[in-house]
Order: structure tokens, then C-alpha cells, then sequence
């Protein structure tokens, strides 16, 4: 419902500020493009208040690009309204200091403004990348600026030194100009040496800038061959402008700032051809200055021979730097000093017929400790890591470290070890206390993969198999190791397989949605359903929810799966609330509960359902109260949300998993589900002891004033027994199994024809499958 006002109390949703990002991007553009070509061909009057026209649009784009697109480092957008706000009072103090022959009096406020709109734009192109990220792209930069010097010294500065045409306050305002234009040209380069990002909104500022850079250079060239440049100048500023509005709008923008490269490519071909090119044309220039220049002591010529020298330092500089890192990269670990992954890939293929062993170890908890103490810490537990490894491994083992906090040890069982024996010995070498300064004494255990490699067996997959095992370490619980299983690996390329599978399942329409009706004990009035997932291959062959549900939360794919099915349960719903009054449960996954426009998506679905709140149950597992631990605030606060539009909260599998009555206090939940263990055997065959746990549920339930819902339940006997205990709700295949949404809408109509209208308690149904029944409020 709307607040009061008429506006919605919550944010734009991100799929619709997108969405109208990209819709205003292109409308922009067109309708401005159109603007500033009729612009350029005003008088010069009428397009002093088309710059500021133009110059109030990018204001208003980016106010709105930032509201709707929320970038997580808005700084440079910021500042850039204020270099345009200052470009937009230069332009009116141009204005309004006119002469009657129609040109702009020097000095005057206009070219204060315009000086200042100068600075705001080289710093919101500085700080375009975050200040404490990767540094980076200094040589680089220098070495633009010593080729764009080159051209700005032909076409700019010296004729504005040695000409005579200008003098005083002009030529120094004209000459900071072209200083900052060059320093805005470094930051540029800058940019794209070091930005990770190649977005829409990326390649729009890049655009901006190189624009404005040339139409300056273009601007002097004309003011000082008496040329009238003055459409094409205006033409050339106003497209920038153009460009910086369209940035803004465009949904990538939130990701176009602040970011830098993780692994830059040093060597790649952009940049050889953009030395090469600077080279070509310096050399160009020098050689036409000469032609002009017989005595070859013009400034002209002696400046572009002093910049070409300095460009040939600067590249020669480079070319060192790069050959320095492409050796540090090929070899070692410039922090441990030990060797890197292709260290060990020379041991590996260098192997001969030996027997050797290949060991992975990964610190347990090291994330935790580096987030909690930082990275100078996490880089001294490194070193004392890099420091006991090769104490407790024969001085032959060659020892790397592969990234992070993962090593890799290799050696010959020759030296008197085997898997197991190294893996102890590392293990018992880690397990000493850590002591560093400013922090108390740690102890830090491992995980360790272990792989076998006889004198002739393949070390292609050698580091696979490794991985392998080491991941089977950390699934035992860690500091253990683990020694590589065929069969694990087997299981694993059946896993990746079926996760490719379920993109494409999704895709071509294999997923259904079941739905297994929530019956009242009281009265066996079907009142409520559940939403249950269901695979069904082209073949007809059924993938059970056990299966592909954690593997769909394992690799992400379920936060599509999940918006699908409360989409397709929200279609479904509109029928069954309007003909049966059924409300529906549909269970959400932790993924989905983080992103902090979960809760306006399904307010959208609702709507655009017309469905109230009540129709619709989420459930959560006490699993994701547990897992989302470090994201509770937005969980609790997406779940607040949703229950203040009178969506209800369900916790499922309640009674097995993290129990906490803090959990409860602090969370808005209305519903318990009782999961399936308590009924299938505590109910008919428990002891008093077993009872005293579902009668302490119940009781619970009841205090805080939640309704209770017991799952799994198959026997009459069992749901007697609930009914006794005062248990709320109930389903199970004893009264009905899942079934597709028109199975549900017959019940529901026998269930208004009087001569059905027994208590749905006692349904024949056919065996159960056994694959299902383990998932069986798997949704």
C-alpha cells in the first residue's frame, strides 16, 4: 500500500531502475543529440543558454543515475555535478559579459568558473578508482602525457609563448588550460590502464573525456590560427556533455567506479600499439619541424626533441618494469619468497620416474583473521606459514604457494615420506600458537589434500585431483587431510553436469511447481498449500529435490530457480485465492533473503497479481537464520517488510537444524513448521522423552502465539496422535501428495460438493516413492 503522500515507502526495485536506466539512457542520448545539433548552429547568444540548458541536463542525469542506480563509490559522479554546476555558472557569466560586438569581456567570472569546472573534473577523474586500491599506470600515464605534451607544444603552447599575440593574465589563464587539459589526459590514461571495468557508463566517460580533451586542443588551435572553430568547439563540449548525461543514466553505472584490476595484462596489444603510435607521432612531428626548421634551433624543434628523449627514457623504464614483473611472475611468490604455481608445474613435468607425492594445504579460518586484524597480519601468518613448511619438509620438496592462503607442497616419497607422513608433519608444524605482534597468540590449523603420484601415472590433473581432496578435508571438518578419491571425482563431474543442467532446465521450461495441500486436524479442512519444486527431465525421468536443491544453492543457480517459482506460485495463486481462499507457502533460500530488494520483488509479484499479502507464506530453514548470520539485518529487515504487507513468515524444518529461541524473539515469524523427523517415528513409537520434545514445540508455538504446522505425516495414527497433542496444521502423503496446481483446484471443488465434504483425513494413495519422501517439503 502506498504511504501516505502516495509515495511507496521502499526503494525502487533494481530490476526496474535498470530497466528505466536503460529506457532513459537511450532517450537521452537521441533527444540530446538532436538538441545539441541545433544548438551548434545557433548565434552565439542563443547558444550561451543552450550550454546551460545542456549543462542543467547532466546535472539533473546524474541526480538521477545515482538515486536509481546507487553506486557503492559515488564520489567522482559528485564531483562531476559540481564541475558541471561550475560550467554552468561560466556559461551564464559569459552570458551576461557580452560586448556589443557579441564577444565574452576577459576577465571575468565566466573564466573563473570555467577554470574551477577544470580542477572538479581532473579530480573526479582521479578519484574515479578508489583511493587506497591497486596504484598503477604512472609510467604509463607519463608517457601519454610526454606524446599529447608533444602535440599540445606544436599546437598550443609554444605558439602561445613565442607568437606575441597574447601576453599577461590571457596567456597564463591559456596556459593553465592546457596544463590541466594534459593532466586531465594522464588521469584519463590513467583510468584505463588501471580500471577493472569496461561498462556502457565506462566507455561513455572515456568517451567524455577524450572528447573534451581534443575539442580544448582543437578550441587553441583555432584562437591562435584566427579560424572560426566556434560550431565545431560547441559542437565538440556539448557532445560531452551529452556523453556524461547518458553515463549516468545507464544502469552500469553503479559498477563503473571504484573498481581496478585484480591481474592486469601488462603486455597486451592496446597497449603496445598506443606506444608504438606515440613514438610514430613525435617522430612525425619532429621531422615536419625540421622541414620547416633548417637551422633546427627553433623552440618548436628543440622542445619535441627534448620530449622525444624523454618518451624514449620513459618507455625504456617501462619495458624494465615489465620484464621485472613478467620474472617475478614466472617464478616466485614476492611475499613468502617461496616459488608460485608455475614453480610447481616445472617440478611436475620435470618429475622423471619417481615416485613422488603432491600435498595442497589451505589455512583454515585465514578469511576470518585477515578481515578481523587485517592485511599486514594475514601477510605475517603467511610468511610463518611459507617459514614452517619448509622447516618440517625435506630440503628437496619444492614448496609454493598457489594464491592466498593455498600452498602446494611436491616431493619425492624417496626421502623417506609418504602422503600421510608429510601431511602429519605439516599439520603438527601449523599447530603451534602463531605469535605476532599486536595480536593475542593464535592457533592456526589447516586442511590438506593429498595425491599419490607413482614413478609413470600422468600429472596432467594432478592439482585437480589434489583440490579434490582437499575439499573433502574441509568438508570433514577440517584441520585433517584428506587422500584423493577416484569416486569423489566422479561425483563431483556429475554434480558440475548437473548444474549446467539446471540453467538449461530453467531455461526450457522443465521445472514444475506441485502443490500438497496444509489440512486443519481439527476440522480436515484443507485451509492452506505448499509449493513444492519438481524436475522432470525431456524423458520423463524425475530428479528428486534432494538432489538438485543444494546443488542449485551451492553454485547460485537457485536465486533464478527461486524468483521463477515465486513467480509461477503467484500466476498459480490468483485462481486458488479467488475460487478456494487458499493461501500458499513457498520456501526461500538464504541467496535470496541477502539481496535487499527481495521484498519489493514480491510485493511487485503481488501486485501485479492483485493478490493481497495474506494469500502468500514464506518459508525460511533454521538453516539460513545461521548462515546468514553476517547478512541478519537485511534478512530481518526484508522480512519486516514483507510481513508489515501481511505476508506471513514461516520457519521450516523447525526442531533439527540451529534452534534458537533469539532467533524467535528478534525475528517476525508466525508460523512453526514441525519437521517430518518428530512425526514419523517420535509420534507412534517415541518414548515419554520423545513426546516431551513435540509437546515443548507445541507449547512454545502456543506461548508466542504462532501457529504450528507438522510435516510428513502418513499415518492416521500419527495425525490423531497431533491432533490430541493440540498441533494447529498438518500435511503429509496420509492426506495428500504433491500434485500438479489442477489436481489441487479438484479437491478443492469436491471439497465445496456437499457429498465430499467428509474430512480430508483418510486419501488412498499409491506407494511413495522413496526419493521423494526424503524431500518431501523440499521446495
Amino acid at each position: 500500500m502506498p504511504a501516505p503522500g502516495g509515495r511507496y515507502p521502499y526503494p525502487v526495485t533494481r530490476e526496474k531502475a535498470d530497466d528505466s536506466g536503460a529506457v532513459a539512457n537511450r532517450w537521452y542520448l537521441a533527444v540530446g543529440g538532436l538538441v545539441v545539433l541545433v544548438g551548434t548552429a545557433l548565434d552565439l547568444e542563443v547558444r550561451l543558454w543552450v550550454y546551460v540548458a545542456v549543462a542543467a541536463s547532466v546535472m539533473g542525469a546524474i541526480a538521477v543515475g545515482v538515486r536509481w542506480h546507487r553506486p557503492a563509490w559515488s564520489a567522482p559522479w559528485w564531483l562531476m555535478v559540481a564541475a558541471v554546476a561550475s560550467s554552468l555558472v561560466a556559461n551564464a557569466g559569459w552570458a551576461l559579459a557580452l560586448t556589443p560586438a557579441g564577444v565574452p569581456r576577459f576577465p571575468s567570472f565566466g573564466d573563473l568558473f570555467y577554470a574551477l569546472m577544470l580542477v572538479l573534473l581532473v579530480l573526479s577523474n582521479y578519484r574515479w578508482v578508489r583511493p587506497g586500491q591497486r596504484r598503477g599506470g604512472a609510467v604509463e600515464g607519463a608517457i601519454v602525457a610526454l606524446g599529447g605534451g608533444a602535440v599540445s607544444w606544436t599546437v598550443v603552447i609554444e605558439p602561445l609563448l613565442f607568437d606575441g599575440r597574447f601576453s599577461g593574465l590571457r596567456l597564463a589563464s591559456y596556459l593553465c588550460y592546457a596544463a590541466i587539459d594534459l593532466v586531465f589526459l594522464v588521469l584519463t590514461v590513467r583510468i584505463v590502464v588501471v580500471s577493472r571495468v569496461r561498462t556502457p557508463a565506462y566507455r561513455l566517460m572515456v568517451a567524455a573525456s577524450s572528447l573534451l580533451i581534443t575539442t580544448n586542443t582543437v578550441n587553441f588551435a583555432g584562437l591562435l590560427s584566427g579560424t572560426d572553430l566556434d560550431r565545431l568547439v560547441a559542437l565538440g563540449w556539448l557532445g560531452s556533455y551529452l556523453f556524461i548525461g547518458g553515463a549516468a543514466l545507464h544502469p552500469s553505472m553503479a559498477r563503473s567506479t571504484g573498481t581496478v584490476t585484480r591481474n592486469p595484462v601488462p603486455t597486451s596489444r592496446g597497449r603496445l600499439l598506443l606506444y608504438v603510435t606515440l613514438i610514430l607521432a613525435i617522430g612525425a612531428l619532429t621531422v615536419t619541424s625540421l622541414a620547416t626548421d633548417r637551422g633546427g634551433n627553433s623552440p618548436r624543434t628543440i622542445g619535441l626533441v627534448l620530449l622525444g628523449g624523454a618518451m624514449s627514457i620513459m618507455l625504456i623504464v617501462r619495458m624494465a618494469q615489465l620484464a621485472a614483473l613478467l620474472n617475478r611472475r614466472s617464478r616466485f611468490d614476492g611475499l613468502t619468497a617461496l616459488g608460485n604455481r608455475a614453480r610447481l608445474q616445472d617440478g611436475l613435468d620435470t618429475a622423471g620416474h619417481r615416485d613422488q607425492v603432491l600435498l595442497l594445504v589451505d589455512l583454515d579460518g585465514f578469511r576470518d583473521l585477515n578481515d578481523s586484524f587485517g592485511d599486514q597480519i594475514g601477510d605475517a601468518v603467511l610468511v610463518e606459514t611459507a617459514r614452517r613448511l619448509r622447516a618440517v619438509l625435506p630440503d628437496r620438496a619444492t614448496v609454493v604457494r598457489i594464491s592466498g592462503d593455498e600452498f602446494a607442497v611436491l616431493t619425492d616419497t624417496a626421502d623417506g615420506l609418504d602422503g600421510a607422513d608429510a601431511a602429519q608433519r605439516i599439520l603438527d608444524g601449523l599447530h603451534h600458537p602463531y605469535r605476532l605482534p599486536g595480536i593475542p597468540a593464535r592457533r592456526i590449523a589447516a586442511s590438506i589434500g593429498v595425491v599419490p603420484l607413482g614413478a609413470n601415472a600422468p600429472r596432467r590433473h594432478a592439482l585437480r585431483d589434489a583440490d579434490l581432496a582437499l575439499r573433502s578435508a574441509r568438508l570433514a571438518g577440517g584441520q585433517q587431510y584428506a587422500v584423493y578419491d577416484a569416486a569423489v571425482h566422479a561425483e563431483r563431474l556429475a554434480n558440475t553436469q548437473l548444474v549446467a543442467d539446471l540453467h538449461r532446465a530453467l531455461e526450457d521450461g522443465e521445472f514444475t511447481v506441485h502443490y500438497q495441500p496444509i489440512v486443519a486436524l481439527a476440522t480436515g479442512a484443507v485451509v492452506e498449500a505448499e509449493a513444492l519444486l519438481r524436475w522432470t527431465r525431456p524423458d520423463g525421468t524425475s530428479i528428486s529435490p534432494g538432489r538438485f536443491i543444494p546443488l542449485a544453492e551451492q553454485s547460485g543457480a537457485i536465486v533464478a530457480i527461486g524468483s521463477w517459482v515465486l513467480s509461477q506460485v503467484c500466476a498459480d495463486l490468483r485462481d486458488l485465492h479467488r475460487d478456494h481462499g487458499l493461501s500458499v507457502t513457498v520456501n526461500v533460500s538464504a541467496q535470496q533473503l541477502r539481496d535487499p530488494r527481495f521484498a519489493q520483488h514480491v510485493l511487485d509479484l503481488l501486485e501485479r497479481n492483485d493478490l493481497p499479502g495474506s494469500a502468500l507464506i514464506v518459508e525460511i530453514t533454521e538453516t539460513v537464520l545461521v548462515t546468514s548470520v553476517v547478512d541478519a539485518g537485511t534478512v530481518t529487515e526484508q522480512l519486516q517488510i514483507l510481513r508489515d504487507h501481511h505476508v506471513r513468515i514461516a520457519i521450516d524444518d523447525f526442531g533439527t537444524g540451529y534452534s534458537s529461541l533469539a532467533y524467535l524473539r528478534q525475528l517476525p515469524v508466525d508460523i512453526l513448521k514441525m519437521d517430518g523427523s518428530f512425526t514419523a517415528l517420535q509420534i507412534e513409537e517415541g518414548t515419554e522423552r520423545d513426546l516431551a520434545f513435540i509437546r515443548a514445540i507445541l507449547e512454545l508455538s502456543r506461548n508466542l502465539g504462532l501457529q504450528t504446522i507438522a510435516e510428513a505425516v502418513e499415518t492416521a495414527a500419527q495425525a490423531d496422535r497431533l491432533r490430541e497433542l493440540g498441533c494447529d496444521l498438518a500435511q503429509g502423503y496420509h492426506f495428500a501428495r504433491p500434485a500438479p496446481l489442477d489436481t489441487l483446484h479438484k479437491i478443492m471443488r469436491e471439497r465445496r460438493d456437499p457429498a465430499a465434504a467428509a474430512p480430508l483425513t483418510h486419501v488412498e494413495l499409491p506407494r511413495p516413492d522413496p526419493t521423494l519422501t526424503a524431500a518431501n517439503n523440499v521446495s
